[in-house]
């Protein structure tokens, strides 16, 4: 209020919300401050009454007390605007829906004097995104408020009903916060008593509020017809699900969801949050909008669900297979449910329901969809754990299927005719254990871009590829009879695909041309243990991003790269045969993560350095490898753990990124001291985090002390977090056990003598000193938490711990200002050393 210039303040939210009633509370309250002021109520209802040009006559014989007659919309808009450009004004535009009223009524802030203020109130937030200054929006009430309000209605303090508090409670929960359903309900149940507000009660979880029910409902009949679809789909199948699966759903029943969404959002019907837990986006309601949403499906005519456009209840699906396919002709639109039990005659009537949009039915479907199945809207099919041996008998013509989901169909034995899917997008067969059959006609299918197959066991081979000119995706990951690779037919059989998935496949024995794969990116072979062969165009190919042969046992070699520039990640790691690094002929800037472990590797090339992207490499289990070369200076993480005849790793002080080595296992590395500190004396410690595992002792029967000494940078107490030191135990296996003890010492370079004595540097001296304590592991059941840890293999554990020295920081920050003790503290943590005893 104090701000000046005019202002325009919208108030947005769901129907019945308390957006009026704060409005008008606000107006109430401040009104008096301004020249002239108005309050225009129900600019919707008003507005479709009586027009604009009336509802202009109306508020300037509110704001001006006076009787002018507007002869249209145009000149309506010229008097407001001389009429109030001079005066400081509050006006309170309640309940616009439409931007014509804002346009003929509150058009620009030019139209009102310095001060003013215009509020609007409104249930859609698109119409305040041009016109208010600031928009809140309204939230619902807490339960404290809500029984508040509730109790303001309903409590009969001469006449109060037993067990109110009770049953308030039930009504205030069903409620969900809504003002509006807490001042109907409060106001009905004022004079009933205990009895007729349990009936009531029950009513309400059968039958809603007519009342809230048509007011909430005039948001969605201010709808276009093609969003109307799409808020009753949402509200009646998706609510706290997952919103790109939706999307996609909805999408491919043409609802056009992307601009769709945001409307409903704007009109306060739905919002979308997150699960909390994955934070995966979700779409939610109010629960009185949900079963606003019902109602408006039952329509008029509750009781016969042959009639509702949308299904979803196991009760309903029984009442209709009773009925029989034939009794009347079904409405339905939508059906979703699942059940654990099949349900006689449910093809037939699905069949008989020829408006169907969608259909997703997760249950034990036992039989083929008749001949007269024939819904040409159907845009999306998912039939979960079907039993069905075929889908259909022969041709069936589906102009607008998009989506056809069989995930887990384990009876399905072949696929249908694609050609009678000309629209088909996406095809998901996932788990379907005895699919033997693929339709010769998905070779050339020229929509197609999504194939998963993955986990078809049966599944032998892949029709010839002739064209499928917009495939992206084809997943055959772990159809272990899978014999070979699908047979491309030429070179532009698959111009788009992107993504190839054959893991596991266990007869694959060579891949094919990659030139008749241009636009790859991802190619995964993990667990292809029968690989032999990878055709040399490979090192050649300029798209790839990603190939993952891990595993692939029988692999000798890998190509020469020759132009791979777009190379991220490689790994071959677990080819145990292959026994040479790749050739790499050419720059590889966007590599960044190279993984060999486990292979037969002995040397690493020195063109390892002149690869200028790479950040992770992993080594491990290469045990005949002997020393390491120059590594890139972009190498941030390097593994080279169980290396047995790891002799040399280098000097690591060049490496600014390098923040974690990991040498376990290398037990013939010479110098490990050596590369701690020359991690140290890099870069690494200036990001204040640095991980670095080193070989364990080999296991002695006699006692035996190993001591590293540690010079720290003169830094260290006050940028570093701490240190963690960690010695893994014997396990039970080993052939010895031991107790072990970390013994470590802090020794200062300090000399004392050269200070003097006095009483305050002697106080600090022997606060700040060396100081000398253990850290003590006891087997067995008196250390039971840290015995078990000592058993857990070294993949397997991971501990993180923080150190701070805060009696330093303590005294430093007290003591920021005394000279004396500032020299002293300099002096004292000058180039210490940490002296480790193992």
């Amino acid at each position: 209020m104090e701000s000046g210039g005019v202002r325009i303040i919208g108030i947005w939210g769901v129907g019945g919300g308390g957006k009026t009633t704060l409005a008008s509370a606000a107006y109430a309250e401040i009104s008096h401050r301004f020249e002239a002021h108005c309050l225009l109520e129900n600019i919707r209802e008003e507005s479709n009454k009586h027009g604009l040009t009336k509802l202009q006559e109306k508020f300037l014989s509110l704001v001006l007390k006076t009787k002018d007659v507007v002869g249209s919309e145009i000149e309506g808009r010229s008097m407001i605007e001389r009429g109030l450009r001079n005066k400081s004004v509050l006006v309170v535009l309640d309940d616009v829906d439409d931007l014509k009223q804002l346009e003929a009524l509150a058009r620009s802030h030019a139209w009102f004097g310095e001060g003013s203020r215009v509020i609007i109130t409104t249930r859609d937030e698109h119409l305040l995104t041009r016109h208010a200054d600031e928009v809140y929006e309204v939230s619902l009430l807490s339960s404290d408020e809500a029984m508040e309000l509730f109790n303001k209605h309903a409590y009969h303090k001469d006449k109060p009903i037993e067990d109110y508090e009770m049953l308030s409670k039930e009504v205030v929960s069903y409620a969900s916060g809504l003002p509006l359903a807490l001042e109907i309900l409060g106001s009905f149940l004022y004079d009933k008593n205990k009895d007729e507000w349990k009936s009531a009660l029950a009513k309400l979880k059968c039958i809603p509020n007519v009342t809230v029910t048509e007011r909430l409902k005039i948001s969605y009949d201010g709808l276009e017809p093609d969003h109307q679809k799409l808020f009753l789909d949402i509200a009646c199948f998706w609510r706290r699900k997952i919103m790109d699966e939706a999307m996609m759903v909805l999408d491919a029943c043409n609802l056009h969801p992307r601009i769709g969404v945001k409307v409903l959002i704007q009109k306060s019907l739905i919002k979308v949050d997150s699960d909390g837990l994955f934070d995966i986006k979700v779409f939610d309601m109010h629960d009185l909008v949900e079963e606003m949403a019902h109602y408006i499906v039952r329509g008029a005519h509750p009781n016969n669900p042959e009639k509702y456009s949308r299904i979803w209840k196991m009760e309903d699906i029984a009442y209709l297979c009773d009925m029989g396919a034939d009794a009347v002709p079904m409405e339905t639109e939508v059906l979703a449910f699942q059940s654990t039990i099949g349900h006689p005659g449910l093809s037939d009537v699905v069949a008989s329901m020829k408006k169907l949009r969608w259909i997703r039915i997760h249950g034990y479907m036992t039989s083929s969809f008749p001949s007269n199945f024939q819904p040409r809207e159907l845009g999306y099919l998912q039939l979960i754990f079907s039993r069905q041996k075929e889908l259909w008998h022969g041709y069936k013509h589906l102009p607008n299927l998009k989506i056809l989901d069989l995930t887990r169909s384990y009876g399905l034995i072949r696929t249908p005719d694609f050609d009678g899917l000309p629209c088909l997008e996406r095809l998901i067969l996932e788990e379907c254990e005895s699919l033997e059959e693929i339709h010769p006609s998905i070779g050339y299918h020229k929509r197609l871009v999504f194939v998963n197959m993955r986990w078809c066991r049966a599944l032998k081979r892949f029709p010839p590829i002739i064209h499928m000119k917009t495939l992206e995706t084809l997943d055959l990951s772990r159809c272990k009879q899978l014999q070979q690779f699908p047979d491309i037919q030429s070179n532009m059989s698959l111009p788009n695909l992107k993504i190839l998935d054959l893991r596991s496949s266990l007869n694959l024995i060579k891949t094919p041309d990659f030139e008749g794969l241009p636009c790859l990116e991802r190619l995964i072979l993990v667990g292809c243990k029968s690989l032999e062969e990878i055709h040399p165009s490979i090192g050649y190919h300029k798209r790839l991003v990603c190939v993952d042969m891990s595993s692939c046992s029988g692999l000798k070699s890998f190509p020469p790269i020759i132009q791979m520039q777009m190379l991220e990640t490689l790994d071959l790691s677990y080819c145990s045969k292959l026994q040479q690094f790749p050739d790499i002929q050419s720059n590889m800037d966007s590599l960044v993560t190279l993984d060999l472990r486990h292979t037969g590797i002995e040397i690493i090339p020195p063109s390892v350095g002149q690869l200028p992207g790479l950040k992770y490499l992993n080594l491990s289990g290469c045990k005949n490898l002997v020393e390491l070369p120059d590594l890139p200076s972009s190498i941030a993480i390097l593994k080279a753990e169980g290396c047995e005849s790891l002799e040399s790793v280098g000097d690591l002080s060049y490496y600014k990124w390098l923040w974690k080595v990991s040498l376990w296992g290398c037990y013939m590395l010479i110098g490990g001291e050596r590369v701690l500190h020359s991690m140290l004396e890099g870069n690494a410690a200036k990001d204040r985090f640095m991980n670095l595992l080193l070989p364990a002792v080999e296991p002695s029967p006699r006692i035996f002390t190993r001591l590293v000494t540690l010079h720290l940078p003169s830094n260290w107490y006050s940028d570093f977090s701490g240190l963690l030191l960690f010695l893994r135990a014997a396990t039970a296996d080993d052939e010895y056990r031991f107790s072990h003890y970390i013994d470590i010492k802090q020794v200062s370079t300090f000399d004392y003598s050269e200070e003097s004595d006095e009483d305050q540097e002697q106080s600090f001296k022997v606060k700040v000193a060396g100081f000398d304590f253990e850290i003590t592991y006891r087997p067995g059941h008196h250390n039971a938490a840290a015995d078990a840890l000592s058993h857990m293999s070294h993949a397997a554990f991971f501990a993180h711990s923080r150190v701070e020295p805060s009696l330093i920081a303590t005294l430093r920050v007290a003591n920021s200002d005394d000279p004396y003790l500032k020299s002293i503290q300099m002096k004292c943590t000058s180039a210490p050393q940490l002296v480790i005893i193992l």
